[in-house]
């Protein structure tokens, strides 16, 4: 008996059901359980922002102001090896005046003790400044520590690429977790291919032959657009480290101190399109009491579309040494920005403070780029 209708529905339907199977896949395939051969990543974020106004009916500029932030990171990880490089700075000012600057920035470099375990040995110098402490700090650690971070980024295109097909209907059901994983280690070996073209052909046979289906020339397209996408890069992953440091520049009091450290990592995937990260750094003199530095940051990225995208980041530096009252500069700011071809809009709001000030400084501001060429 046919279904009044049912031509008509059987479409909507089945691509309703795709988009089903699509977002249980998506929640049944763990993005952390890919593990990348290598991961090498870098994020480099710079923001800026100055307002200035001058009534006429007043002596001084009545707003002046502005704020410079930079932030740059270097994950580079390999079966037995990896190194790590972090650091911020930020610099505000009022009244064409110097307000606060703040800064931090580590490199550490782990080596696994078994390739591919997560046990490792550590090697690191760390350091900060700020203009509320009346020392710099700067440190070099040793220790032992346990976990890893890693790219799920490979992972994430492959399951963007199964969400297309089920979407275009190319595919009437999810992939197998196998032929994901091995769609993403292929596209994690994208440097070692001549070209993208060899590359998509042989994602499109692992397809083919895990669904038992044929691409067409529409299906390869999307898929080397994807691959070529430059999205938000993923990592997973959690890395904890305990060690000794000594004092390269003596802060918590006049002669360099020993120090116990501790440190932690970590990053996690949301979703295939957010993530969130955290930072946590606190050392300790052995030799001083009730003295202690900490770090501490955690950052958070949505991208909403293909042309938004947002940022929220906190950050915490507090610096106690013998015999004062102990420093503290925090920030925490927020963007979105939007991509449109040849113009990018941006709009930042943050507010921020350190020890000494009166109140927050508050920042809000919107900037455009257009190409006209």
């Amino acid at each position: 008996m046919q279904i009044p209708g049912w031509s008509k529905r059987k479409p909507i339907l089945t691509f309703t059901f795709a988009l089903c199977l699509a977002s249980i896949c998506a929640d049944a395939v763990d993005l952390c359980s890919f593990r990348s051969p290598s991961t090498d990543l870098t994020h480099l974020l710079l923001t800026a922002n100055y307002a200035y106004l001058d009534l006429p009916d007043t002596v001084h500029h009545d707003v002046s102001s502005g704020r410079l932030s930079l932030s740059f990171s270097h994950l580079h990880d390999e079966p037995d090896f990896a190194l790590s490089i972090s650091g911020t700075t930020e610099f505000s000012f009022d009244r064409l005046r110097f307000e606060r600057a703040v800064a931090n920035a580590f490199m550490t470099t782990r080596f696994y003790i078994e390739a591919g375990r997560p046990e490792f040995l550590f090697a690191e110098v760390s350091g900060e400044d700020s203009s509320a402490i009346s020392e710099p700090g700067l440190e070099i650690r040793f220790g032992v520590g346990f976990g890893r971070l890693t790219d799920a980024t490979p992972l994430a295109k492959a399951l963007r690429i199964q969400t297309m097909l089920l979407e275009t209907l190319m595919l009437t059901a999810p992939m197998s977790e196998s032929t994901l994983l091995e769609i993403a280690g292929l596209i994690a070996q994208e440097s070692a291919f001549p070209g993208i073209g060899e590359l998509v052909s042989r994602i499109g046979d692992v397809i083919e032959a895990g669904a038992g289906i044929g691409l067409d020339a529409r299906s390869l397209f999307a898929i080397a657009n994807e691959i070529g996408s430059s999205g938000s890069s993923l990592t997973c992953g959690w890395v904890n480290q305990v060690g000794l440091g000594y004092e390269l520049a003596p802060r918590f009091g006049s002669i360099r101190q020993p120090l116990l450290t501790l440190a932690t990592d970590m990053s996690q995937p949301l979703t295939l399109d957010s993530q969130v990260e955290a930072h946590g750094d606190i050392s300790f003199p052995i030799l001083a009491r009730e003295a202690y530095s900490l770090v501490g940051s955690l950052h958070y990225t949505r991208r909403l579309t293909h042309v938004a995208r947002i940022v929220a980041e906190y950050s915490l530096q507090r610096v106690k040494q013998p015999g004062v009252d102990a420093s503290v500069a925090q920030s925490l700011e927020f963007q979105l920005l939007l991509d449109f071809g040849s113009a990018t809009v941006t709009a930042s709001a943050s507010l921020s403070r350190g020890s000494g000030m009166p109140g927050w400084i508050e920042a809000f501001s919107i900037s455009t780029r257009i190409d006209l060429l």
